[in-house]
């Protein structure tokens, strides 16, 4: 049977490599992630590889790179080795220090590769502590409005997540709300009555709320939780919000073999389908997603652009 240039050429590259992508499966996969150990995504990563290890049977390390707002452990992935054993366990927030981080010691669309988007969550929940006199969303707004610059909001630092989501809902309805930043997450001095709310996930308070110490006034994004299915969503309510998509994710480094890419969303899929993985998810209120490379690819760099759009009108500084 006759066979040209392009098949004969295609087939020695693919017999070149598989051996080399064998080599890497065998050898330890290292989750970097760039929170402390303890944090949500952190038990999240380590959930995830106990269920790589028992549906695939490859060792997993995960390997906390706390710091610098996430920089130090997607560093650490960007400047490894592309051989599928070094990947970044990451959320949302990736996308938005992209951009407002202005000297990022490598390129957030270049350097990390998206391997697969293994969960989508619901929004930020706008809560106030059970003594609050608010008990609505349109109470909340009403007040602002007649106290500008008066009524605080607590986040997890300048630039963080939950600082940003406080920033576009006050745009959004048109108030002016007192940013307090804090090194770790504002809930006990929301308890304490310290700050008037804070925009946070439900997963990170749920216990706060079932016990009646914190109170939801709506959600961000599209969709209500599934732990809060009693909240509705600001839209719902009247509000026009940006939102910041709760998602997280794995990346590699930026030069991965597309063969090396897809091998590894086969494991990490494998992985997230297993029964425990699923329940923990979805008891925290993930839902898992699997999002291939391509189109995680392309997510994330849309995402990128749309907060190049979005942040700098608000003139938020970091360091």
């Amino acid at each position: 049977m006759a066979c040209d240039r392009r098949t004969f050429l295609g087939a020695a590259a693919a017999a070149t490599f598989a051996p080399a992508l064998v080599r890497a499966q065998e050898q330890p996969l290292r989750i970097v992630v760039p929170f402390s150990a303890g944090s949500g995504t952190d038990v999240t990563a380590r959930v995830l590889g106990d269920a790589i290890v028992k549906s695939s049977g490859r060792t997993v390390i995960v390997d906390n790179k706390p710091g610098a707002g996430t920089v130090l452990g997607s560093v650490d992935v960007a400047r490894s080795r592309p051989d599928g054993n070094t990947v970044l366990y990451t959320t949302g927030g990736y996308t938005t220090s992209a951009v407002l981080i202005k000297k990022l010691p490598f390129d957030p669309v270049a350097d990390l590769l998206p391997i697969t988007r293994l969960a989508l969550s619901s929004g930020f929940a706008l809560l106030v502590g059970e003594k609050s006199p608010y008990r609505s969303l349109a109470e909340f707004v009403a007040a602002a409005k007649a106290r500008p610059g008066q009524l605080s909001f607590g986040s997890s630092g300048v630039g963080n997540t939950t600082h940003v989501m406080g920033v576009f809902f006050g745009k959004g309805v048109g108030v002016d709300l007192l940013h307090v930043p804090f090194k770790g997450s504002p809930t006990n001095d929301l308890l304490a009555g310290t700050v008037d709310c804070a925009f946070l996930a439900p997963s990170t308070a749920g216990s706060q709320i079932r016990a009646g110490r914190l109170r939801a006034l709506g959600i961000s994004g599209g969709r209500r939780s599934a732990l809060l299915p009693e909240v509705a969503t600001f839209a719902e309510q009247g509000f026009t919000v940006e939102d910041i998509p709760a998602w997280s994710g794995l990346l590699g480094p930026g030069k991965m073999a597309p063969d090396a890419v897809h091998a590894l969303h086969d494991t990490i899929v494998k992985a997230a389908r297993t029964p425990a993985l699923i329940a923990y998810m979805r008891d925290n209120g993930d839902e898992p997603d699997l999002m291939p490379p391509e189109p995680f690819r392309a997510y994330v760099t849309a995402e990128i652009g749309r907060y190049r759009r979005l942040l700098p009108p608000l003139d938020i500084q970091i360091g």
